[in-house]
């Protein structure tokens, strides 16, 4: 192994406590995603029989996920030479341990086939847990996970968003305290970035600490990872989360740009008068402009779509134009139009996909910051693709006439 790997005290409960369930939550930087991929690697390393299940909701989530850490620690402890990796699965080549992937939720839209590839697990963790739609699709996972004789474990992490969310409904009291009824089978676990302190800048700890003076809803949400009262600051309410759009609706897609630490943000909007029906597109990290490309392409996306994208990154504008999407155009943007965009998009009923877990936790994490009418820098990028097709819609027009079919041998949304 290169190097030594300090496994961090607040975690040690992973090795010791008997019980079956893990319900791990933190802020930011607390290290709990780090956690469990060293215990995992351990497992797997390990004498003892096993296999892990790594989960997320999304298929699409799963190569920028935990997995990704997974992959970066077993470099880092050169482990390569022992072990198997092809695609989601990582094998022990010396006795045949394994950790797999698994989506509930193909890229196309469909459910994936119940307790597929889950057979004679031992370990499962659920990442971003708080992309689960609800209870029900839990259940449903948990219930395919009952491997006998074995060392049954099953992790759920996640960073809390709201008390409307039904986690916290759940498994906490209103105090936000663990509900008691859960404590003979569940380990509850709450860090921040104290319990990671020793791994962190401590300019970037100071900035933190400043902020729970100079903001501190932004500090007790964001970086102490506590839950926040149903609607408070909420910037967009009532939703309705069904999706089927008037077939004779307008159709513009917003964008926003991102790369390593924000994602490239790609949203569909249909509009038929005073409705709204938002569906997430694409919500993905270190993508080039030609990797954005491909994977609209990948998507079925046509180069003459309506594209209302950031108009402060005129090159990627004009990357993607010079890519053959045509129709793109910057967003207009002028005084205050953060706010009348925010205005925009609240004039209309708004029906969005249930099956766009990450505009869900946007909207739910989308808020004002304390005293203002500015949002929080945060949880804002399908937002800002939403602001740019609407606040901008009027002067660049939209295009009518695209429907979506799934075709069963292709993963991905068509565009007709």
């Amino acid at each position: 192994m290169s190097k030594e790997f300090n496994f961090l005290p607040a975690y040690a409960s992973f090795f010791h406590s008997p019980k079956t369930y893990h319900i791990v939550s933190g802020g930011r930087a607390s290290g709990k995603s780090i956690a469990v991929s060293a215990f995992f690697l351990i497992q797997l390393m390990g004498d003892a029989y096993f296999r892990g299940v790594l989960a997320r909701y999304t298929q699409r989530s799963i190569s920028s996920s935990i997995y990704r850490d997974i992959l970066d620690l077993i470099e880092a402890w050169g482990l390569s030479p022992m072990l198997k990796i092809s695609g989601d699965e990582i094998v022990n080549t010396k006795n045949g341990n394994m950790i797999i992937t698994h989506a509930m939720k193909m890229t196309d839209g469909t459910m994936s086939a119940k307790g597929k590839g889950l057979s004679g697990v031992t370990m499962l963790l659920i990442d971003e847990a708080t992309e689960m739609p609800s209870e029900e699709e839990f259940i449903k996972l948990v219930d395919s996970f009952r491997q006998k004789n074995a060392q049954r474990k099953i992790f759920v992490t996640f960073n809390p968003t709201s008390k409307t969310h039904w986690i916290y409904k759940r498994w906490y009291m209103p105090d936000g305290s663990p509900n008691p009824k859960w404590q003979a089978t569940h380990n509850f676990l709450h860090t921040t970035f104290r319990d990671n302190i020793e791994n962190l800048d401590p300019s970037k700890v100071r900035e933190w600490l400043d902020m729970s003076v100079t903001d501190p809803d932004y500090f007790s949400h964001h970086i102490e990872g506590n839950w926040r009262e149903a609607g408070a600051g909420q910037i967009f309410k009532n939703w309705t989360w069904f999706y089927a759009p008037d077939p004779e609706s307008e159709v513009v897609l917003g964008l926003d740009f991102g790369f390593a630490g924000d994602p490239s943000a790609l949203i569909q909007v249909n509009k038929k008068g005073k409705k709204l029906w938002l569906r997430e597109l694409i919500y993905n990290r270190g993508m080039t402009t030609e990797d954005l490309s491909q994977m609209m392409e990948a998507g079925g996306i046509p180069k003459h779509a309506t594209i209302i994208a950031d108009s402060s990154d005129p090159r990627s504008i004009e990357s993607l134009r010079r890519l053959g999407w045509r129709n793109i155009s910057p967003c207009v943007k002028g005084p205050d139009s953060i706010r009348s965009g925010i205005d925009a998009v609240r004039s209309y009923q708004i029906y969005a996909d249930p099956s766009s877990s990450n505009l869900r936790e946007e909207y739910e994490n989308y808020v004002f910051r304390e005293g203002t009418d500015k949002p929080i820098d945060s949880y804002n990028h399908l937002m800002d693709s939403l602001r740019y097709a609407v606040g901008t819609r009027m002067k660049v027009g939209m295009r009518a006439g695209y429907t979506i079919q799934t075709k069963k041998e292709d993963e991905f949304a068509m565009w007709r």
